[in-house]
């Protein structure tokens, strides 16, 4: 014969729940076997599935605690909202850049600098084909020329190598046209390069130098205004 179980939840004087954990909790509907008892001899709600999640700081049932542990998950895709819940990312410094993972598709750690500032790689490594998103594109003289355009649109100047065949000093000037304005025309920049030599710019790192209507290109023998140069310049862009 089997002992026959209690009928009443046996509590102290401070409403821990005693060895007598069995019966009914008191309020007529609530079973033992809907309770777990802690190890100071509290007793928690396991709850039902219509519980609320419980917030960050908040005590609740079982199920509202492990619902709240649910809510720090995020669906790929999943549309933000104010007041969601998330868990702080670890990193690791790593002054020398060394590598963190062991194969290709490896979890691994985030990259850290020597004050905590995540590395951030603006295009893919030079062992990966970049995407046509990242991609740029090229414009370059085939001859020598006078002057060139870059892009006949809208666009953005990330670098140039430029080289002056003429003896005397040719100035670089960059335009926000579509093709090569007239005599008199002021650049939206100028650069100076030395006779039969060559030089190699770069425009704010990833940010690159944006032109609003075109990238337009050319030598002249003056530096504030165009004034067309014979056809002395070798050119190549990058641009998008």
């Amino acid at each position: 014969m089997g002992t026959q179980q209690s009928t009443t939840l046996n509590s102290d004087s401070t409403g821990k729940a005693t060895s007598g954990n069995y019966g009914n909790l008191g309020d007529g509907t609530s079973d033992w076997f809907n309770y777990v008892r802690a190890k100071d001899g509290g007793i928690a709600g396991i709850g039902t599935t219509t519980d609320a999640a419980a917030t960050v700081g908040a005590n609740g049932s079982l199920i509202a605690i492990l619902k709240g542990l649910r809510d720090l998950h995020k669906a790929e895709d999943a549309a933000t909202a104010s007041g969601d819940y998330g868990i702080p990312s670890l990193g690791a410094r790593n002054d020398s850049l060394t590598t963190l993972t062991s194969v290709s598709g490896d979890y691994g750690l985030m990259a850290l600098g020597p004050a905590g500032e995540v590395y951030m790689v603006p295009t893919p490594p030079l062992t990966a084909t970049p995407a046509a998103a990242v991609a740029l594109s090229e414009a370059a003289t085939t001859a020598l020329a006078a002057s060139l355009v870059i892009k006949a649109s809208a666009g953005t100047l990330y670098g140039l190598t430029c080289y002056n065949n003429n003896a005397a000093v040719r100035y670089l000037q960059i335009a926000n046209l579509t093709s090569l304005g007239a005599d008199g025309t002021v650049p939206a920049w100028v650069y100076a390069v030395p006779p039969t030599s060559s030089i190699h710019l770069e425009f704010n790192g990833s940010f690159g130098r944006r032109f609003s209507t075109g990238i337009t290109a050319c030598f002249s023998t003056t530096l504030a205004t165009k004034t067309i140069a014979a056809a002395d310049m070798w050119l190549n862009a990058s641009y998008k």
